[in-house]
């Protein structure tokens, strides 16, 4: 994918992006449906002087996939990884599913990461449930993918306007007028988000199960999230803050799962750099 480069790191390959100039790097790790190729997510850790060190995840992009969402093999490649780059003290952003692999991150490389930060975290309970996984595994296995995506890509090139309000009813608990409308200046920027997703592997690998670590995380962690979220429950979020044994959750007004996005997004951003520059 353009913009990304590839570095094999104990046979396997991993794929990634770096930007920003900053002596703090942020270490982020995407949701699902997402690889290092997407730009979204991270303007906000530039804005606060940090470099970003975007990394696919197993599966996802041209990353080779690995033995699960939060499997150590994939956490011990990226710390070679960051090591090789010259990447230390850093934070570990997990966003939706890559919470997971951030907080296996901090398990794993402790001398890396010095904190975490967690956006519209998935924890380490059964998500999502059996009716929505059983439409997963039809939809995002890698043959039925690309049909998916495509169809998806299609509809929003040919009318976003009729469209997008259906696409982002699944990431809310708001109907889908409503999102978009509290979106504002940035509907455009959520489509092109959704043009740039893709499943590969990387989906049916999210929906193995994970092994918890939860209690093991040393590092202050920032948990953001809000009670819009229609992807990922409150209880998630919260059953993070309640386990982990140094974490602080942040509440914002969002209007979807996209926590950079639309009416409350400062709130978003000003968490965030409040949360760096303590540390």
């Amino acid at each position: 994918m353009p913009g990304t480069e590839i570095a094999v790191v104990n046979g396997a390959r991993l794929e990634y992006r770096r930007e920003g100039n900053g002596d703090r790097t942020a270490v982020i790790l995407h949701g699902g449906h997402m690889s290092a190729g997407c730009r979204f997510g991270e303007q906000s850790f530039i804005q606060a002087g940090c470099s970003v060190l975007v990394v696919s995840r197993p599966g996802y992009g041209r990353t080779d996939p690995g033995a699960g969402p939060s499997a150590p093999e994939f956490v011990v490649r990226l710390a070679a990884l960051c090591a090789s780059l010259g990447v230390a003290d850093a934070t570990a952003v997990g966003i939706s599913l890559g919470a997971r692999s951030a907080l296996t991150l901090a398990v794993y490389a402790p001398g890396l990461v010095r904190d975490v930060i967690l956006m519209c975290p998935t924890s380490f309970r059964p998500w999502p449930g059996p009716r929505t996984r059983r439409v997963a595994r039809g939809a995002f296995n890698p043959v039925a993918e690309h049909l998916t995506w495509g169809t998806v890509h299609a509809l929003l090139r040919r009318d976003p306007g009729r469209y997008l309000p259906r696409m982002v009813a699944d990431l809310s608990t708001l109907p889908g007028d409503e999102v978009v409308r509290r979106l504002g200046g940035d509907r455009q920027r959520v489509v092109d988000f959704l043009l740039t997703c893709r499943s590969g592997s990387g989906f049916m690998i999210d929906l193995r199960p994970p092994t918890d670590v939860t209690t093991r995380v040393s590092q202050p962690v920032l948990i953001l999230a809000t009670r819009n979220d229609g992807s990922v429950s409150w209880e998630h979020p919260a059953h993070l803050a309640a386990t982990l044994p140094q974490a602080q959750l942040t509440e914002v007004a969002t209007p979807s799962h996209l926590l950079w996005l639309g009416e409350g997004s400062d709130q978003t951003a000003v968490a965030i750099g409040q949360f760096l520059g303590s540390g």
